[in-house]
């Protein structure tokens, strides 16, 4: 008897041994469980990156950076931009003739009005305002890569562009197009296209330069009747600029440094020019000043030779599409003209 109950008893000692050894490795599968469970806690954060790492060396570039300097300091722009949004017509103008079809641009005075006539390829662009007032909620849903404006129009909405997208501001508009069209360049990747356009105007001009040189004393008056005054332009405008560029003589009264100036009727000898050329936005602007006494006076009406221009690339253009626009006028009225 009591070596059976001796054999029980080692019976339940071992019984109760296998227990705890099971009960330890129930434990350690736990222990395990939970740390399995962990991992896959982390595991969607993981993919949701990888795709991002996996882009940025994709072979074909895309989702690769650039960097480049704006008014506004370093920008990290697309590498090669596929969706870019333009805030004026200088910037449209130049990426059309980049190569480059923005999905949205506005119009220059008010929304949904037509693009200017002189630029070719604007058709399916999506309309986003005016000049300036380009609708913030309309660019965003166009979901842009880029964004290209300039900092005299569009500083007050700067910081809410660049959180829709990359961000590239010029200075001004006018007398810096060529820095601009440079910068507009940079911006969509075509440095190359961009550098060959300045240096075919500059061929254009040095020959404009070249055929005016037998018409000494050829001077050309620039101005712009309006409904309550006549404004003259001078040197520092974008059409001055091209008008320099090209040697292009002024009348005493229109070499002075600055934007403009305004005359009046009874000031009409400021228009006087060999060649005199206007144009304007009002439609009854200039038929008042033709109207005048004093303007049958001015030698360029005398001699047949006044020619109104179009505003939109005179005025407004202010890309190298409107730059090539007006050495046309200048060849037409100007070299070959009275």
């Amino acid at each position: 008897m009591q070596g059976q109950k001796q054999g029980w008893t080692r019976n339940k000692m071992f019984v109760v041994l296998m227990l705890a050894v099971w009960m330890l490795v129930l434990a350690a599968c736990g222990n395990a469980g939970t740390s399995n469970g962990g991992a896959a806690t982390e595991s969607p954060a993981a993919a949701t990156e990888a795709p991002e790492s996996k882009q940025e060396v994709t072979s074909d570039g895309a989702g690769d950076t650039r960097t480049i300097k704006d008014t506004y300091g370093e920008v990290q722009v697309p590498a090669n931009p596929q969706k870019v949004v333009v805030l004026d017509i200088g910037a449209l103008d130049n990426v059309l003739e980049l190569g480059i079809k923005p999905i949205g641009a506005p119009s220059i005075l008010a929304a949904g009005d037509p693009y200017p006539a002189y630029l070719n390829g604007t058709d399916g662009i999506e309309n986003i305002g005016s000049v300036n007032e380009p609708n913030l909620e309309a660019i965003d849903a166009l979901k842009p890569d880029l964004i290209i404006g300039n900092k005299d129009t569009h500083d007050a909405i700067h910081g809410q562009l660049t959180q829709i997208a990359p961000t590239v501001f010029v200075e001004t508009l006018g007398v810096t197009w060529k820095k601009n069209l440079l910068l507009h360049a940079e911006a969509v990747n075509k440095q190359e296209e961009g550098q060959k356009l300045l240096d075919a105007y500059q061929q254009r001009v040095e020959s404009v330069r070249t055929a005016l040189t037998g018409k000494d004393g050829k001077e050309v008056s620039l101005f712009r009747p309006r409904a309550d005054k006549i404004q003259v332009y001078l040197k520092e405008t974008f059409a001055g600029t091209i008008m320099e560029d090209a040697g292009v003589a002024r009348p005493a009264a229109q070499q002075d440094a600055g934007f403009s100036k305004d005359v009046t009727e009874e000031q009409i000898a400021d228009l006087e020019g060999d060649v005199i050329l206007w144009f304007n936005r009002e439609p009854d602007a200039f038929a008042k000043l033709e109207q005048s006494a004093l303007w049958a006076t001015l030698k360029g009406v005398q001699n047949g030779a006044v020619h109104p221009v179009d505003w939109e690339y005179w005025l407004s253009g202010l890309g190298i599409q409107a730059v090539n626009k007006v050495v046309d006028d200048l060849n037409t009225f100007v070299v070959n003209g009275n």
